[in-house]
Formats: C-alpha cells, sequence, structure tokens
C-alpha cells in the first residue's frame, strides 16, 4: 500500500537510540577525528579530518553525535520517492536503513571499513520480490557513516568560513540551527529549503555499464555539494527578505553556493596542498576544486562534472536555466580569484597566495550581499556590489580586474560603470552614532525618510539592526547594517508593503550605501526620488485594492515585472514539506501563478541511464 505524504514531518529517532557505552565529554581545545569526503567518492578515497571537539553534542546515553548549535543530522525515518515534481507529492518507499548519526565505539567518527560504494541490499522473500512492512519496502540495516560525516562537516566548515567573512554571526536554519536530513529521497538531487530550515539529500540507486550489483551514490557523500548547499542557506539568511523566486536571485544563489564551497575549501591546507600536487601551482585549469559534482559525469557517462568554474561563459552563450547562467558569475570570480593568486604568488609562495586569494574572495562575495537591493536583483546588481566592496574594504584594489572581467562576460554593459558611479555620488549625507540603540536609529530614519527617496505617499519602518565587525583589507572597520521596510502612508497605523530597503553605515557613522525599498526597474524607471513616479505607484496600488489583491492574507508589493516594470503583487509563499513555492497576484494575472522556489540541479530533461529502478 502506497502512503501518500503531502506534509514534511520532523522526526525524532529517541526510541531507535541503541544501548551503547557513555563518552566522557572531550576536554576544551581537543580535536575529534572524522571520515569524509573532500571530493565525490567516484574520484577520491575518504579523508579523516579534526574537527573541534566543541562541534558534537551528546545523545542522552552520553554517546558523541552529530549535532551542535548550528548544524543537526538527523534522518526521517523512512526513505521517500518524488511523485509529482509539480505538485510535489512525496512517497513513503522504504524504511531508512542507515544508522543514527553517532561515534564509534572508541568515541570518534573514523570508519575507515566503510565501502565506497555501498551495495543496495533490501531484503528479499522466497519469491526474489523485496519484503515490505506496512506497505514499505525493508532494507537491510546498514551500518555506513561517510555520507552524514561529510555533511556535517561541510556545513560547517560552511558556516565558520561565510562567518569570518562576514564579520558576524550568521542565524540561518530556524533560530541558527539548519537540519540535515542525509537520506531523504530516492533522487539524483539535493536542495535547501528555507520554510523547513534545513538541506536534504537524494540517493541514488544505480549499476554502471559492466557490473551486476546495484550500488548507492549517496550526495551527502559529496563535500562540495553539501558545502554548495549550505551556501543556499547562508545566502537566504544574509538577504532575509529576497525573493526566492526571484531569477536575478536565483542566478546569484547557485554561484554563491558553488563559491562557497570553492573559497571555503581553500581553508583546509590538505585541500590546499592537493590542489597544487595536481596542478603543480597553475591554477589557470580545471581542476578538483573547480569541478563541482564529479559523479554526474560517471552516473550520466558523459562530461567531467555538473559544473565546472573554469569556464569562459558568457551571459549570451547560456540560458536562463539558473545553473546555467550561474555559470557566468562562478567563471568570472574564479578568473579575478586567479588574478588576485597571481599577484600574491610571487611575495607568498603558491600555498598562503591560494588561501588568501580565496579569502579576499569569499570576504568580497558574502560582504555583497549587503550592497545589493533586498527584494529583486540582477546579476549587474551583484557585479556593483563586487565593486563596492572592494572599494570599502580594499581600497578599490581591484577595481580595474573586476570591471574587466564582468565587461568581458556581460554581466556589465557599457553604462554599467558609470551608473554605479552616478549611485555612489547620489547616496544621502546621513549620519548615525555606532553607540545608538535600535530606537534611536528608527527616530532618525523617520526624520530623514524624504532625504532617503519617499515622497509622502509612502513611509518606512525599522526591521532589523545588524552589527558587523571588521574582515580583511586596509579598512578595519565596523559596519552597522540596517533594513527597512516599506508602508503606505506614514505614521504608527501605515500599512506594511513587502517591499525592504537596506544601509550599511561605517563605523565613522557615515552612510557608505543605501538601497531604497522602492523597487528600481531600470535607470528609465526609478521609483525612489521621483514624486510623480510614486504617485502612479500608489494608484497602482489603489486598483490593486479593488481588485482585492490585499485579501490573501500578505502585504501587498511593488515588484518589477519581466518587463523591468513595475507592477503590485501579492505573493503568498506555500510548501508541501520542504519543497516550497510562491502563488503571485497581480492585475495582469488576478488568479495567481504558481512560481516554484529552488529548481532541480540535473535539467529536466536529461536522463540518468545509470539509474536503477527499485520498486519491486
Amino acid at each position: 500500500m502506497k502512503k501518500q505524504l503531502l506534509l514534511f514531518k520532523f522526526v525524532l529517532l529517541a526510541l531507535l537510540l541503541p544501548v551503547v557505552q557513555a563518552q566522557t565529554i572531550p576536554a576544551r581545545g581537543a580535536f575529534i577525528p572524522l571520515s569524509c569526503y573532500r571530493d565525490d567518492p567516484f574520484v577520491a578515497v575518504a579523508d579523516i579530518e579534526h574537527l573541534d571537539a566543541a562541534k558534537f553534542g551528546m545523545d542522552e546515553s552520553g554517546c558523541l553525535i552529530l549535532r551542535n548549535k548550528q548544524v543537526w543530522v538527523e534522518d526521517e525515518r523512512v526513505i521517500f520517492n518524488t511523485l509529482d515534481p509539480i505538485k510535489w507529492e512525496l512517497e513513503a518507499v522504504a524504511w531508512n536503513p542507515w544508522p543514527l548519526p553517532l561515534a564509534n565505539q572508541q568515541g570518534d567518527f573514523r570508519f575507515p571499513h566503510e565501502a565506497r560504494f555501498p551495495l543496495f541490499t533490501p531484503e528479499r522473500g522466497p519469491d526474489g520480490k523485496i519484503i515490505r512492512r506496512e506497505g514499505l519496502q525493508v532494507w537491510s540495516p546498514n551500518n555506513l557513516h561517510l555520507g552524514m560525516n561529510t555533511a556535517f562537516a561541510a556545513a560547517n566548515a560552511a558556516k565558520d568560513a561565510a562567518e569570518a567573512w562576514a564579520g558576524r554571526d550568521i542565524a540561518w536554519g530556524s533560530d541558527g540551527l539548519l537540519l540535515i536530513r542525509p537520506h531523504f529521497y530516492i533522487d539524483f538531487n539535493a536542495f535547501h529549503s528555507r520554510s523547513a530550515h534545513g538541506l536534504f539529500f537524494g540517493i541514488v540507486p544505480y549499476r554502471l555499464p559492466g557490473e551486476t550489483d546495484i550500488k548507492f551514490y549517496e550526495l551527502a557523500s559529496s563535500w562540495e555539494i553539501a558545502a554548495h548547499e549550505s551556501g543556499h542557506a547562508l545566502h537566504f539568511a544574509l538577504k532575509p527578505n529576497s525573493y526566492g523566486d526571484d531569477l536575478g536571485f536565483s542566478f546569484w544563489g547557485e554561484s554563491f553556493g558553488d563559491q562557497t564551497a570553492l573559497w571555503a575549501s581553500l581553508r583546509n591546507p590538505a585541500r590546499v596542498q592537493q590542489l597544487l600536487n595536481e596542478t603543480h601551482g597553475d591554477l589557470n585549469q580545471s581542476s578538483a576544486a573547480t569541478r563541482m559534482n564529479e559523479a554526474f559525469a560517471a552516473l550520466l557517462g558523459a562530461g567531467t562534472a555538473l559544473r565546472d568554474a573554469f569556464n569562459d561563459k558568457k551571459v549570451s552563450d547560456t540560458d536562463e536555466e539558473i545553473h546555467h547562467r550561474s555559470e557566468v558569475l562562478t567563471g568570472a570570480a574564479y578568473k579575478i580569484f586567479l588574478r588576485i593568486y597571481d599577484e600574491l604568488k610571487g611575495a607568498l609562495g603558491a600555498a598562503e597566495a591560494m588561501r588568501q586569494a580565496g579569502e579576499i574572495m569569499g570576504i568580497i562575495q558574502m560582504r555583497a550581499t549587503d550592497f545589493t537591493p533586498e527584494n529583486q536583483m540582477t546579476l549587474e546588481d551583484v557585479g556593483k556590489a563586487y565593486l563596492k566592496v572592494d572599494k570599502e574594504f580594499f581600497g578599490s584594489r581591484y577595481h580595474t580586474v573586476l570591471v574587466d572581467e564582468f565587461m568581458r562576460r556581460e554581466i556589465f554593459d557599457a553604462d554599467s560603470v558609470r551608473e554605479w558611479q552616478a549611485h555612489e555620488a547620489a547616496l544621502p549625507q546621513l549620519y548615525l552614532l555606532p553607540s545608538w540603540g535600535d530606537e534611536q536609529i528608527a527616530q532618525a530614519l523617520q526624520a530623514n525618510q524624504s532625504r532617503l527617496g519617499l515622497g509622502p505617499n509612502f513611509g518606512l519602518q525599522l526591521q532589523s539592526v545588524t552589527r558587523a565587525n571588521s574582515t580583511g583589507g586596509p579598512a578595519r572597520q565596523t559596519q552597522i547594517i540596517v533594513r527597512l521596510q516599506l508602508t503606505e502612508g506614514r505614521g504608527p497605523n501605515a500599512a506594511l508593503l513587502d517591499n525592504h530597503g537596506i544601509l550599511v553605515f561605517r563605523a565613522s557613522g557615515g552612510l557608505a550605501d543605501y538601497h531604497s525599498p522602492l523597487p528600481d526597474g531600470g535607470p528609465s524607471t526609478p521609483l525612489a526620488g521621483d514624486e510623480f513616479a510614486q504617485t502612479q505607484a500608489w494608484m497602482q496600488l489603489r486598483q490593486a485594492y479593488q481588485m482585492r489583491l490585499d485579501e490573501h492574507g500578505v502585504p501587498l508589493a511593488l515588484v518589477r515585472n519581466a518587463d523591468g516594470q513595475w507592477t503590485v503583487a501579492a505573493r503568498v509563499p506555500g510548501n508541501a514539506g520542504p519543497f516550497e513555492w510562491v502563488d503571485v497576484f497581480t492585475p495582469e494575472h488576478p488568479q495567481g501563478e504558481r512560481r516554484v522556489v529552488g529548481l532541480p540541479p540535473v535539467p529536466p530533461d536529461t536522463r540518468l541511464p545509470s539509474a536503477i529502478d527499485i520498486s519491486n
């Protein structure tokens, strides 16, 4: 009997905890060995990492477990299938045979004798068919830890790196805790879910040509895939007001994930040495660092990887499938990294130059989230944010390199730099004292609404204040990042709109950057500072009220449409378990349009000839 599961459930496994010998809590500053993969299991054997003991928790019986204040590894009791990629229906297909994420009897996470390519071992009856219990397949229990270990190590490494580069704690997941489901469903896919506050990894039963055994590929066993998905969680946390279905944000997000995996990997000295051995110090080539998911090639029988950061792709070379277009920004970022690496190598040596160039790129990547519009953005906006981070933290040292590469990739056009300079010149002269609390900041902003480009039909409300510490570069400072929400009208009873702005203040108190909560349809159709355009927008809101778009239970938003012009939308989020969408109601489409948040990493027309149907 098939069980349809339309709602995702968080299932605690306390009843399944085995009886183990209690372990003593490691001393402060101690490190715990952990087996994991740095590359896909198809291309490298497992490594032994050493993680700070503080990264681990203890279960009720006193056994170390893959859990801490920022990452929690826990499987469902069942394995799912995706029945309908549009409605996101899930079917529970089998009982989960993977063990709990516990330490071994020696109190660490070394599992050196695990099979590199684990076999698919269902329990079969006399008729040869897979045994079922309560309608679900029964697979023989296994003792495989490398997938969950790798996902845990990668998520922690990505979080630690991002916080160092961003200069602040990053509250991802739910209250800072990110859930990891390492064996969630049968699919060549892994994804981050904002609504379910976690990462979800697929497993792929496969048989390569010439083989007879069916084996499993655990996507959680790829460090770079786990770090990439962690990058999505970090990206959403750093841009909390982003529209997850916005095409520009999605292009950036896929590159953000790939770059997170790439730059974070260079913080590991063993990884750096491995790459130097592979490339002999010449990083201007494809390598284990640049190739994303080599398992794709092994299972699909084509190419070398799913994506490669070493590329020369341009906007005109790629379509609007988000992973394809993201390669343009990722390729540009890697070429910029190479220029920085070559500049540093003579003085520092190859290993240290690689590490420092990775740190610089990590800072630019993470801090760029402070210098882009909040709700909707383009790759051009992201490129301009890279220029701004370079200006604020590196004294515009890399300006020419950035501009040249973004022009070559068609992320910038002939007007992009001029527009960025005009934006810089038009910033209002605002100041705040770093010692001010939220209430004082809110009062100061209320007093300066007109200077922030808002006419009398609109106002703003303070949403949050974040303080970021100094990181790298000659400009040592603490930024104050202020997020705003747009209101219709002004005063305590003004209706909130689903539009947000961001201001960044330097440690000196001066305003470094500002992106208005009023949407910008491009240089020819700005709303900020244009009272006539804002009056038209206000009239659009009136029309939306007449069409009852405000009755969907969410604030209305002024948004850019596909033509770059503004319209009004009610954006209603929805989800079936961890799968997410947004139903968007506009005057043009009053019945609503469903837009999926996040798409599979493999194009939908791709066939996986090595995958095996295990329904019987």
